[in-house]
């Protein structure tokens, strides 16, 4: 039988040294930028009945989670997602906060890859939750945080949109479930010949013909323009009149070249109910960031609250810090074994004045040497068999 003792699952993988670090720097950054703006932490079950998942089970399907029985037989899963059990949390134990809650997480996800793509299957993210303000003065809160979150790590871009907007026009157009759930994900791949296929039996109906040009809707302030006139209907009006505002307030902050106008970004039509929000690195094709409005998720659990946050993926964020702050090689202590009690006294001492130093394991004086030697340590410091502490230059 085949074992699967030295390597890791489809979709993990182990991190080493450097690794380590440049995630904990962007959890670090992350996490200080959220508590600094009203936002406290909260941290989740990595297994959740699967019941929680359930009433949600258009956004997460069954077969994308990683599924296993506790004890009495009930069905779990390994967390496939941060909002929806931080909804379950906001009605439960924290109905009775006041409102609105601003909420912050860091923790993994756990998500079926089915055929891997290079995507991962155990995801580390970042996030907030505003649950209980619905104002676009809260989608103005997180939209400008999601910005101010990229902007700690390096060049980026932010893609806006309303799915009232798509809402609008899919409602208008008479087809059944099946077809409206094909239309919304050809867009959403901008699959332009797919699109123009099925939309052809609608000939030239208005809302038609804005679904076939909705993933030629990106840019900047032009795109609003463009989208009034292909489709000029309240609810499309309104839609795109929210969206402008929050533009062009982001604009104000400076932002005007790094956010755009997507009006396909149609992912997940049933669960967002405002805007959308995706963020990108140059160079890295799948979006590190997504948000959004999800008004209706929280009334699931039998609470009503509107919401809005975002999610970051860490490890595409770790990969670009172009800076990681390496802490200074210890300095490395080498001591007889009777002074092993004076050794750590030192040690200790070290640490409270910022630097670093680690005990050698070394039987001689010799051996420690070359033990610095091969691991890159600069400074040995010996303390003798009589109690005195010098420092001892390498070979």
């Amino acid at each position: 039988m085949k074992r699967y003792d030295k390597i890791t699952p489809e979709g993990t993988r182990d991190l080493l040294f450097e690794e380590c670090a440049a995630q904990d720097q962007v959890v670090a950054a992350l996490s200080g930028l959220f508590s600094r703006r009203g936002y406290r932490k909260v941290v989740t079950p990595t297994l959740e009945f699967y019941d929680v998942f359930a009433e949600s089970s258009a956004h997460f399907p069954q077969e994308n989670m990683y599924k296993l029985c506790d004890h009495a037989g009930r069905l779990m899963v390994l967390r496939p997602d941060c909002t929806i059990p931080i909804a379950r949390l906001a009605a439960t134990r924290l109905k009775d906060s006041p409102l609105p809650i601003r909420l912050y997480y860091a923790e993994n996800v756990y998500r079926v890859e089915h055929h891997l793509r290079g995507r991962a299957s155990e995801i580390f993210q970042c996030g907030v939750e505003l649950i209980g303000a619905s104002g676009i003065l809260s989608d103005l809160e997180i939209t400008q945080l999601a910005a101010e979150s990229l902007e700690q790590i390096g060049g980026y871009r932010m893609e806006l949109c309303h799915i009232g907007y798509f809402k609008a026009l899919i409602d208008s157009l008479e087809a059944d479930d099946g077809l409206k759930e094909t239309i919304r994900q050809e867009i959403e791949e901008k699959n332009y010949a797919a699109l123009r296929d099925v939309l052809e039996p609608f000939g030239d109906a208005p809302a038609a013909k804005a679904l076939l040009y909705l993933p030629r809707l990106f840019g900047g302030e032009e795109v609003f323009d463009e989208a009034y006139a292909l489709f000029d209907h309240p609810a499309a009006r309104q839609s795109l009149d929210y969206l402008r505002e929050i533009y062009q307030e982001l604009r104000t902050l400076g932002l005007e070249r790094q956010v755009l106008i997507d009006l396909s970004l149609v992912n997940e039509a049933d669960y967002y109910t405002g805007i959308i929000f995706r963020g990108y690195f140059d160079g890295v094709g799948e979006p590190v960031l997504s948000g959004g409005r999800y008004d209706n998720l929280i009334a699931e659990f039998g609470e009503a609250r509107p919401a809005t946050g975002f999610g970051i993926n860490v490890e595409p964020l770790a990969r670009r810090m172009e800076h990681i702050r390496h802490t200074q090689p210890p300095i490395l202590v080498f001591c007889p074994r009777e002074q092993f009690a004076q050794a750590v006294r030192h040690i200790r001492r070290l640490g409270q004045q910022g630097a670093a130093a680690e005990l050698s394991t070394a039987d001689t004086q010799q051996e420690a040497l070359c033990q610095a030697k091969e691991q890159g340590i600069q400074r040995v410091h010996v303390i003798t068999p009589e109690g005195e502490i010098k420092e001892v230059e390498l070979p």
